[in-house]
């Protein structure tokens, strides 16, 4: 692999200095030293020193009909880069946001006008003067193969440049990797008068992007350019006050780790460990039904482009799930054969080890769990196709599915005739949310205090795993009061959202009660009970927060609509006779 870097301002670095540094930094890492004819370092200072050099703009080779598929696969392996910086404890993701964005974009305007001690008059003239601009990318792509891989690192101007070259190289020449670093390619007053440099980002042929920013560079004024350019996954790094030298950068260990893991891949060992027969706990268990049920979603959504973009949705959350079981294994911990299926990127079978009641409670409630969290997709009915697949796979009748739709549905029907909210939609998202459902483990959100976290929202699926599921999934009122409280409080929810939230919890409780009775399969009688205790919590909230509010304020159209399902729901009860509404003889 040729490793290109092209310069910033100055001189072009005729000695090659900035090897020497990131040499020396990857030797004191442990890694070997870049060869000298791996290098490509073009230089093109005399080029913006020069006036009247002008030549055609090199023809652009990235040209997709349709690039989504493209783009989608880039961000799985960007959220790779991410997850191997994410115990760096020199990076971060936040610049100066602790000043006004308004005051921040002033400052940096001011930097790259009025700084000519860096020469960024230099970066202008190239972004606004396209003759110029022609002849230092054909001078560039002079000197690079015409295939194979590379790695693309760039600085300061060179960043510029490199934005701009990435869509003109050669079809069959590969970025394995680029790195851009203090790169003022956000800035407004560089792009005033011209078009921007890239309009879109090649995809297929740009393995990775990060940008690297120090918080204290007077050039990036500590501003990524994602927000302009949204290939780009900016890093935040501290070199001190003012510091924007390419030497700095490139002995950060940031961008050497950045390098060396592109450079030299280490090689995974599988660990023995005489512990490898452990049993699955109930907590896995549930992270594996999650799973299957995730792939049994992406299978039965209808529209084939909506399909794919979910399934690669999912493999980008479980990569991070795998991510974070290897973790696991490489601090000590032992964990069951499943587990290290995961980690290999396959989905092993399903232990049969639940009763039927235990399996609908939680199938019910898994209709409602977005499993690709943060991401959205309109799955339409294919979480409610899946469960008889996954009927099959816990060793059940499929045709039990039919009770467990019915159910579901009957009840979606009823809480969509509530006004105020639209509860079919915010609904899912409330639930999923409450359930931690992200994907098994989503995204790095809650990094792993345990065997599967002690954060607060991860507390609520704990509870909700099979061990609390089987005793807890016939509970799920006290998880509405409980995890979903947890939750709402985690994430700074306010009253009227949290009872929201509980109230879609228990609607779900409705729905696993009701299929239950269809199935002739017993359920506690305590739903009646929770639903009156969630009726009077909304109530008393109601009517203390409407002495003084809006009468149309969101938070009063909440507590009416949540009281309302709430009515609803034990009308409902009632007339299903489900709940433990018959045993007390209730009334709505």
């Amino acid at each position: 692999m040729k490793v290109v870097f092209l310069h910033g301002i100055g001189d072009g670095d005729p000695n090659r200095e900035w090897l020497a540094t990131l040499n020396a930094a990857l030797t004191a890492a442990g890694h070997p030293a870049i060869d000298e004819s791996q290098v490509i370092a073009p230089r093109y200072d005399s080029f913006l020193a020069t006036d009247g050099i002008s030549a055609k703009m090199p023809d652009v080779t990235y040209k997709p009909k349709d690039d989504r598929q493209s783009r989608q696969e880039f961000e799985r392996r960007q959220a790779s880069v991410n997850r191997s910086l994410q115990h760096e404890p020199e990076a971060a993701i936040f610049g100066f946001h602790a000043i006004p964005a308004g005051l921040m974009a002033g400052a940096h305007g001011f930097g790259v006008d009025h700084l000519s001690v860096m020469n960024l008059n230099q970066v202008r003239r190239y972004v606004t003067t396209e003759g110029l601009r022609g002849a230092i990318l054909r001078h560039i792509l002079g000197q690079l193969p015409t295939s194979g891989d590379i790695l693309l690192i760039a600085h300061s101007l060179g960043s510029v440049i490199a934005i701009d070259l990435v869509d003109h190289l050669p079809e069959k020449l590969k970025v394995r990797r680029f790195i851009t670093l203090g790169s003022p390619a956000n800035s407004e007053a560089l792009h005033r008068g011209s078009e921007r440099l890239l309009k879109k980002v090649p995809y297929s042929h740009i393995d990775d992007w990060t940008n690297v920013f120090s918080v204290g560079d007077i050039v990036t004024m500590g501003r990524g350019i994602a927000s302009m350019f949204p290939g780009a996954q900016d890093v935040g790094i501290s070199l001190g006050p003012g510091v924007h030298g390419t030497d700095r950068y490139l002995a950060h260990p940031v961008v050497v780790k950045l390098v060396a893991d592109i450079l030299y891949p280490s090689k995974k060992v599988v660990r023995g460990s005489t512990e490898i027969t452990r049993r699955l706990t109930d907590e896995q268990f549930f992270i594996l039904v999650k799973c299957h049920f995730a792939a049994a979603v992406a299978k039965h959504i209808k529209d084939a482009q909506r399909a794919q973009q979910y399934s690669d949705a999912l493999n980008l959350i479980q990569d991070d799930l795998a991510a974070q079981l290897d973790q696991m294994t490489q601090l000590g911990h032992a964990l069951p054969p499943e587990m290290h299926t995961l980690i290999s990127g396959q989905l092993p079978p399903l232990p049969e080890r639940l009763e039927l009641s235990e399996a609908v409670a939680m199938l019910t409630a898994l209709t409602a769990t977005n499993f690709i969290e943060p991401y959205e997709i309109d799955t339409g009915e294919a979480p409610k196709a899946a469960v008889a697949d996954m009927l099959d796979l816990l060793g059940f009748k499929r045709n039990n599915d039919v009770h467990i739709v019915k159910a579901l549905t009957e009840v979606d029907d009823l809480l969509k005739r509530t006004g105020g909210i639209p509860w079919g939609r915010i609904g899912l998202a409330a639930a999923g949310l409450a359930l931690v459902a992200a994907g098994p483990i989503g995204l790095m959100a809650a990094a792993p205090a345990s065997a599967f976290g002690a954060a607060a929202i991860t507390g609520g699926l704990a509870a909700f795993g099979p061990g609390g599921m089987v005793g807890g999934l016939a509970t799920l009122g006290a998880l509405a009061a409980s995890g979903a409280g947890v939750a709402g409080a985690a994430l700074g929810a306010s009253r009227a959202e949290t009872l929201t939230l509980n109230v879609t919890q228990l609607s779900l409780r409705v729905a696993t009660d009701y299929a239950l009775k269809l199935l002739g399969l017993p359920a506690s009688n305590e739903l009646w009970g929770q639903l009156v205790a969630m009726e009077n919590q909304i109530a008393a909230e109601l009517n203390r927060t409407q002495v003084f509010s809006d009468p149309k304020s969101v938070r009063i159209q909440q507590l009416r609509a949540a009281l309302d399902a709430v009515t609803k729901l034990l009308a409902f009860v009632t007339d299903k006779g489900i709940g433990g509404a018959n045993a007390l003889g209730a009334a709505p």
